[in-house]
């Protein structure tokens, strides 16, 4: 699994010059011509020979001498571990897994008991680095992010946290913990690497179920609350031996299960779509946010680096923290969970295994009236903010990615320019916009951001629907936005997007300099950095996609799969956003789809 670690090229240090000219060209398509040139001003003071962008340019080659990757501890630190926004909506992915179909609580335990041993034989492959390195095509990518999956947790800490990796010593049994009710339950599932037989993880899922018949005071609440007011309570909470120990159980598991009551009524009374994009709508809200204080919100610990969700429903999913790692190797151990647990599930022989005697044990909590006086306050900000977010979730079948390769155009670059066109349609302009583009074809890579609102995608967005443009001409401006967008997609995916650059650059002012350049107070800076449309494809093999709340508040959050011949989608606003519209925007993206195929098919 680590084999080609070592032989890993390190991160580059983009040319200067290439990346102003780079930022420049993204800014053209977002702002006037006067704005343009007063900027262009500001970028060329700031690169001029001899100037400060070469000094900080030069800080960051040196920085790369002395560091696996000169941009990962910066990164980590800035965009993850020093912001105080709560997690859950803000900053935790969720994944929504095919929905299944439980009669009654025994079928829940089996599935979850399946999920747990699949998950297991995941981090054992880890473990012994028996995991198959990923590859684009023949070139291997990083894989330490897998080996940072298990037995981590986030720490919440008084001004930034803190990230903690706590693997057992080999003479320790594995173990997880799981949640029922808002309450938190050791459970032993492996030792000495066995893995043990699933009937006696059943009948440990069924001492906590037993143990914890109805709802008590929500301890987990605490950590869907903001930074600030989570470390006073967990600041308070870790002074009490009783309560230290149990925090310290959960995020020193391998991971969570959370198994949560059935919620019907989630606040979805806005969605006016068909049946089952209503369903999946809500499904995705619950696995986000666990639906309210009255319901399973409780029944998590954001700070957990996996989560699973599996309901008495039979919705199932998944949350992670992500300040350790990235969609990719979520999604490989999704889809092999997911694989290997239906595949075992055909062959269940229900065989029982009494030779190893363990009970699932309760986390206690000194629940004092600081404690609860945090719980009754964290309530309703989580309510307040589950009420502001809105999803849509959008299973889109005219078409999928055969079609567009059919056309000889790359899928990826196809969806971004529907999403541009979109957008344009319901404001008339287009969106700054994030994709997340991969950079683990290099040591400790992470992301870097791929700018698709391009001037070839302004082009074709004002042109898409007019009756007056001839089809011919649409097609080719088509064809432009779309190969454009593909070709700073595999820039960024060679980590020579301007993004990360620019940030590395800002960071190393920050330490070195006494003011900021003013490329990076500038007003085209800023405008860049206010993203309007935060965009990912997680590439499951399984009917799934990703989302979490938007990452600004005038923001739409848009994640987004690709299959054969659909395409499926969970779009997010926030309901008290006057700059957004997500029913506008959700009616305008298929027909965007639409129109980009009729234009490629129809005769000119």
């Amino acid at each position: 699994m680590l084999a080609y670690q070592e032989s890993l090229p390190r991160l580059p240090v983009p040319d200067l010059q290439q990346t102003l000219t780079k930022y420049l060209r993204s800014l053209k398509a977002l702002v006037d011509d006067d704005e343009y040139e007063s900027n262009q001003k500001i970028v060329e003071e700031f690169g001029q020979v001899g100037g400060v962008g070469e000094k900080l340019n030069k800080i960051i080659q040196e920085r790369a001498k002395t560091h696996d990757n000169w941009l990962y501890d910066w990164w980590e630190q800035s965009i993850y571990l020093n912001h105080r926004w709560p997690l859950c909506i803000h900053l935790n992915p969720a994944y929504l897994f095919p929905k299944r179909s439980f009669e009654n609580r025994k079928q829940q335990v089996q599935f979850a008991a399946f999920m747990i041993r699949s998950i297991i034989e995941f981090y054992f492959k880890i473990k012994s680095e028996a995991l198959p390195v990923d590859k684009i095509g023949s070139n291997p990518l990083c894989m330490i992010q897998y080996t940072k999956m298990f037995y981590s947790c986030r720490i919440p800490g008084k001004t930034t946290d803190s990230t903690g990796h706590f693997p057992p010593p080999p003479e320790q049994p594995d173990y997880i913990v799981v949640v029922h009710n808002n309450q938190f339950f050791y459970v032993e599932v492996a030792r000495n690497d066995q893995i043990y037989d699933r009937s006696i993880i059943e009948k440990q899922l069924d001492d906590a179920f037993q143990q914890s018949p109805r709802p008590i005071a929500p301890v987990g609440i605490l950590t869907s609350s903001d930074r600030d007011s989570w470390f006073k309570s967990y600041d308070l909470m870790m002074k009490d031996q009783l309560s230290s120990q149990s925090i310290e159980k959960i995020q020193k598991s391998m991971f969570m299960v959370c198994l949560d009551q059935d919620n019907p009524d989630l606040n979805n009374a806005q969605l006016n779509h068909l049946k089952d994009e209503i369903s999946s709508s809500a499904s995705f809200g619950r696995i986000i946010h666990g639906g309210g204080s009255t319901k399973n919100t409780g029944n998590r610990w954001f700070d957990k680096t996996l989560q699973f969700i599996i309901s008495s429903d039979g919705e199932s999913g998944l949350i992670y923290e992500h300040s350790k790692c990235d969609g990719s190797c979520i999604s490989n151990l999704t889809d092999y969970a997911l694989y290997k647990c239906d595949r075992v599930m055909e062959k269940d022989d229900n065989d029982i295994d009494n030779s190893v005697c363990v009970a699932a044990k309760c986390l206690k909590f000194n629940v004092n009236a600081d404690v609860t006086r945090a719980i009754k306050e964290s309530m309703p900000k989580i309510d307040k903010r589950i009420e502001n977010l809105n999803l849509r979730s959008i299973n889109f079948k005219d078409f999928g990615k055969n079609f567009i390769k059919s056309q000889s155009l790359s899928p990826d670059s196809f969806f971004q320019t529907a999403l541009q066109i979109a957008f344009y349609r319901v404001h008339n302009r287009i969106a700054t916009t994030y994709e997340s583009g991969m950079t683990r074809s290099f040591l400790l890579g992470r992301t870097e951001t791929i700018r698709s609102s391009t001037i070839e995608a302004k082009a074709f967005a004002e042109v898409a629907f007019s009756e007056d443009i001839e089809v011919s001409i649409k097609r080719q401006l088509l064809r432009q936005a779309v190969v454009a967008h593909k070709k700073i997609a595999v820039e960024a995916n060679q980590a020579q997007g301007w993004d990360r650059h620019l940030f590395g650059m800002k960071m190393a002012a920050q330490e070195e300099l006494l003011e900021l350049p003013k490329l990076f107070t500038s007003s085209g800076f800023v405008k860049s950095l206010r993203i309007e449309l935060s965009t990912s494809q997680v590439p499951f093999k399984h009917q799934m996609c990703t989302n979490s709340g938007p990452v600004n508040p005038d923001c739409y959050g848009v994640g987004y799969n690709l299959f054969p011949e659909s395409i499926l989608m969970c779009c997010s606003t926030f309901n008290e956003s006057t700059a957004t519209n997500l029913t506008e925007f959700v009616q305008a993206l298929p027909l965007s789809l639409l129109q980009m195929k009729k234009i490629l098919t129809q005769e000119s």
